[in-house]
């Protein structure tokens, strides 16, 4: 009776997390939406993607829908939402609080609009907080939901480049600050090897599927015209190019003084100066690995600095609906009348195709994401003075995550609102749920103690302070 009714739950807070795209009346569209879709049924690469979202997306053949692929992202976070409220909640409360949390995330964050996407965005959130459900796990899930779960996390990180370098981070950092504070809270130390081992497993599973498909095992493609893109944003690509064009014959010698302000411009625009300097942007990759390793040598504190305030600047950037505007009909529009005529039609009575008034919806979405961060740091600070274990866990490890996103999608790409936002509604998960474990925790005399700095553990303090560790 409890699997029907956890089943039950799921599937209800699945439909709930398709509300953003019900309403729409056709699966969201992103820019590069139109290459998972090509990637499906063509099984060749366009530059810089990879394979394995492109299978995921291949489901759709099946049943002649995109909607399919809806369907199976918005299961898979319903269920790591319930696992996730298993582990730092109870497995009684995962059953009444799945489908209030799901309404509330979809209601006042961008959730819903990253599982209706068809982008690997959508498994994002499903990658960290399977983690942090696996790492915490007191024992509330058994093997099999424990291994069902290990294998989401091996698909979902290996679904997008950035999802693998978040999984591996996370797992490394947790395991860092477990032995930095072995002596001070020894209690505290989180089971990795299950998590560690679903994050690592994406790196063959990416190789093996290009291989399968190419001949090729690699885990991404060469990526350095899109570094070089940031260097001309941050202004470091003019300054290499000013002390290597005197001497050397470079394609991007005559633009250096006239670079669009940002990376996005220089890759997409229509003129964008990639496609004006080399017949194809692979041609242009040496010339930008060259770029890179003399700005990285000539310059590496501007290089620290710059990655530092990208990193902080993509932490701010979190608005929903980046990326989701009418302008993608006229690429999306051939792929879908060649492979999927019916959603061709919904897409185009769709309100995304009319244009979606974001900045409304945004209006309540990003005060709600500034005050669940906000709310992450305090539930942070509150689970360490009272040695809460589990919910400390959740939030130190959401924001490592958070600071290992901006990272990787900020400083190493360049910051976009869709970055963050894909995330940003697990700052407001943990928030509402780690309060309502320390309210409890604090009401029922469980934790309550902050312990002053430094002072060990005796053998009654670690059983008043830390219900519930095994």
């Amino acid at each position: 009776m409890t699997a029907l009714a956890r089943l039950a739950a799921v599937a209800a807070a699945s439909l709930i997390l398709l509300v953003p795209a019900l309403w729409n009346g056709s699966i969201l569209f992103y820019w590069d939406s139109v290459d998972y879709i090509y990637l499906a049924h063509s099984f060749k690469l366009p530059i810089y993607r990879t394979m394995p979202y492109g299978l995921f997306a291949g489901m759709a053949r099946l049943t002649g829908t995109l909607w399919a692929v809806g369907a199976v992202q918005a299961l898979l976070t319903a269920w790591v939402l319930h696992e996730a409220l298993a582990v730092f909640a109870s497995p009684p409360k995962a059953l009444r609080w799945l489908v209030p949390v799901s309404v509330l995330l979809v209601v006042t964050t961008a959730i819903g609009w990253a599982v209706g996407r068809l982008m690997p965005d959508a498994l994002t959130g499903v990658v960290i907080l399977g983690i942090l459900a696996l790492a915490f796990d007191p024992g509330h899930l058994g093997t099999a939901r424990r291994a069902f779960l290990a294998a989401m996390i091996a698909v979902g990180a290996a679904v997008h480049t950035s999802h693998i370098g978040v999984a591996l981070g996370l797992v490394l950092a947790l395991g860092a600050g477990a032995w930095l504070l072995r002596r001070r809270w020894p209690e505290l130390k989180p089971r990795l090897v299950l998590a560690g081992c679903a994050a690592l497993a994406s790196l063959p599973l990416v190789a093996g599927i290009h291989w399968a498909v190419t001949g090729k095992a690699f885990v991404t493609q060469p990526a350095n015209v899109l570094f070089l893109a940031r260097l001309t944003m941050d202004g470091l690509a003019k300054r290499t190019l000013d002390e290597l064009c005197p001497t050397m014959d470079l394609k991007l010698c005559p633009f250096k003084d006239r670079f669009p302000p940002t990376a996005n411009d220089f890759l997409w625009d229509h003129q964008a100066i990639a496609k004006r300097v080399a017949p194809s942007w692979r041609s242009l990759d040496p010339e930008a690995r060259l770029i890179i390793r003399e700005s990285l040598r000539r310059f590496p504190l501007q290089h620290a600095w710059t990655a530092l305030l990208l990193t902080g600047d993509q932490l701010s950037r979190f608005r929903t609906g980046d990326g989701l505007v009418k302008d993608v009909s006229w690429i999306v529009a051939d792929s879908l009348q060649r492979y999927y005529p019916n959603d061709r039609e919904r897409f185009r009575a769709s309100r995304q195709r009319a244009g979606i008034d974001f900045d409304a919806i945004n209006m309540l979405h990003v005060p709600v994401a500034a005050a669940g961060q906000l709310g992450l740091l305090a539930v942070l600070w509150l689970a360490w003075r009272r040695r809460e274990r589990l919910t400390f866990g959740l939030a130190v490890g959401l924001v490592l995550a958070f600071l290992g996103n901006a990272f990787i999608c900020g400083a190493l790409s360049n910051p976009n609102d869709r970055y963050q936002a894909r995330i940003v509604w697990l700052a407001v998960f943990a928030s509402v749920v780690g309060a309502a474990r320390l309210r409890e925790a604090s009401a029922s005399g469980e934790a309550g103690i902050a312990l002053p700095p430094g002072r060990p553990f005796a053998a009654a303090d670690r059983r008043r302070v830390t219900p519930g560790v095994p």
